[in-house]
């Protein structure tokens, strides 16, 4: 079965959902991470939404940890 108004088909949807869940997982964790100040959640926000999956895989590894000494 083809989506016609996505040109895609079965499979490629397939492919994209878990990408797509974690990009809107990644966007929705960089907002109400509370242990970032809100200038980090605001610029994490903005490189993951421009950034996509690269962006999400950057967030999780080094985005989401407290921020320590003069920031």
């Amino acid at each position: 079965m083809e989506l016609l108004f996505l040109n895609i088909g079965t499979a490629e949807l397939i492919l994209m959902l878990p990408v797509f869940a974690f990009v809107f997982y990644s966007l929705y964790h960089s907002i109400t991470n509370e242990k970032l100040p809100s200038f980090h959640r605001m610029l994490w926000f903005l490189v993951i939404l421009c950034l996509q999956l690269l962006g999400g895989i950057a967030y999780w590894v080094i985005g989401r940890k407290p921020v320590g000494g003069i920031l």
